[in-house]
């Protein structure tokens, strides 16, 4: 039973889950405990521990399956808008060890928008790296990057099954990465792209297209990535005044 003074009792319950989700009590698609058994293990009313699981509901952190009960909601991975930085460094900031499929890494004919961006003639081939980037054991994104030739054939002879690119270019390669310019928007899988990250065709996929510069505004890299909307996500923090 909650304490005398904290109310209210839903609150109170909603904070327990919470923590017990948080510290892993329940693991992602673990089964929470029936409505039933909430009211007994905490000496609550149907009405309050309702109220509970239909706040954790709409805050993501549990959800319902008509007939089976109620789980613990998988975590997506959160992407920070704030520096340049690759999926191997995002992960590794949050103790996660990256993992990489490559799929392909040959020259190609890019598209127009590629060409231009590399400032290669449309006629001649930029190298392309196609990647499954993978955390965990599970497929978030698949990243395809076109380089500039030279640049792609040297990142070609190390490890693209282990090793992050940015690494081998900026360690390597010596090539610093100064900066780019990102856009995102949202499309739904088609059968290869879902063939490849393991989901349903028609899946949410978030999208990212990166142009990346080295110094003196030298165009790198143009890469889209396709991201599982279901375990990634992207956060920013504004500010207001200079604040």
């Amino acid at each position: 039973m909650p304490p005398s003074r904290f109310p209210p009792y839903y609150r109170w319950l909603e904070d327990i889950l919470r923590d017990d989700i948080s510290q892993g009590t329940y693991k992602p698609g673990d089964a929470l405990p029936t409505e039933h058994e909430l009211m007994r293990r905490y000496d609550l009313s149907i009405t309050t521990v309702r109220r509970a699981v239909h706040d954790l509901v709409r805050e993501g952190w549990i959800y319902r399956k008509a007939g089976k009960g109620t789980f613990v909601k998988r975590t997506k991975l959160e992407e920070r808008l704030a520096r340049l930085t690759s999926f191997a460094e995002e992960m590794q900031s949050r103790n996660i060890v990256p993992q990489f499929k490559l799929i392909r890494a040959e020259l190609v004919i890019p598209p127009d928008q590629v060409a231009r961006f590399l400032k290669i003639n449309p006629k001649h081939k930029a190298f392309l790296i196609e990647r499954v980037q993978i955390a965990n054991g599970e497929s978030i994104a698949l990243a395809r990057g076109y380089w500039n030739p030279e640049i792609g054939e040297k990142l070609a002879q190390h490890d693209l099954q282990r090793i992050a690119l940015y690494e081998i270019v900026e360690q390597h390669l010596h090539i610093p990465l100064v900066e780019a310019d990102e856009s995102i928007n949202a499309m739904t899988a088609d059968a290869e792209l879902a063939r490849k990250l393991g989901v349903r065709k028609n899946s949410a996929l978030l999208v990212r297209r990166r142009m990346t510069y080295s110094s003196e505004m030298r165009p790198i890299e143009f890469t889209t990535t396709f991201y599982r909307a279901d375990r990634y996500e992207y956060k920013i923090r504004l500010a207001r005044h200079g604040v």
